[in-house]
């Protein structure tokens, strides 16, 4: 083969390959690697991913109250919540609860024309759920020092978390069970072993047993809620 003719085979084979390039170039690589990104983007894009679970947080204050003519009240709070659907999301502040509960400080009420006392006492939960059959409701214990300073119950009551998202304020009113007769009533106020509610988180939140409970209303407490619910509106509920 003399140069001539190899240089045109070189050039015939430089055309083809270029000819090639052109037809099957790098475009359509292009393309269809920019078609995946567009799926991918849209698969990962949050409205379009189909949740399984609802979210609940709600954070508020148990701000004030009075009960009868208490003048030192601690307020202490339990949310309960009830179905097997319901799991309670705990935090790094939360860590080690079992259950969202608290206790204030025992406050005091240094108005001469009222009885209202102030303890802004703050708490947060969250939950997530697949059911709103069990809502979370917040219970409440008011207790205080007695003649000889000993602390007692001095009454209990509880709020459902308000069910639409944003600010709320609700009143607790407050209940106490009466003794069995005034006799029992007498010697439980000089013993400080008067008339009480055991696990009173469980008895106020289910309900059972309320029918044979004598009570009477002693007082009220102020609460005030932030409420932010995720995905109920994919699961038809807002």
């Amino acid at each position: 083969m003399n140069t001539r003719n190899y240089k045109k085979d070189v050039s015939d084979q430089g055309s083809i390959k270029g000819q090639t390039n052109q037809n099957f170039g790098y475009s359509q690589p292009q393309q269809f690697q920019d078609g995946i990104s567009r799926i991918q983007e849209e698969m990962m894009d949050p409205r379009n991913i189909q949740p399984d679970s609802m979210f609940v947080n709600f954070s508020g204050v148990l701000e004030c109250g009075e009960c009868e003519d208490e003048e030192s009240l601690r307020i202490e709070y339990a949310v309960k919540y009830g179905g097997d659907d319901w799991t309670y999301l705990k935090t790094s502040n939360n860590a080690d609860d079992a259950e969202p509960s608290g206790i204030s400080q025992l406050s005091t009420s240094r108005n001469l024309h009222s009885r209202n006392i102030v303890w802004n006492f703050p708490f947060e939960c969250n939950f997530q759920t697949k059911n709103i059959f069990g809502w979370p409701q917040v219970v409440v214990r008011l207790s205080g020092p007695d003649f000889m300073g000993r602390s007692v119950a001095k009454g209990y009551g509880s709020v459902h978390v308000p069910t639409q998202p944003g600010y709320h304020e609700r009143v607790i009113r407050i209940f106490k069970p009466l003794p069995i007769s005034g006799f029992t009533g007498f010697l439980g106020y000089l013993l400080g072993n008067t008339a009480e509610l055991k696990n009173f988180d469980k008895v106020i939140s289910s309900g059972e047993g309320r029918e044979v409970t004598r009570v009477k209303s002693v007082g009220y407490v102020k609460v005030k809620f932030h409420v932010t619910l995720v995905n109920f509106d994919k699961f038809g509920y807002l």
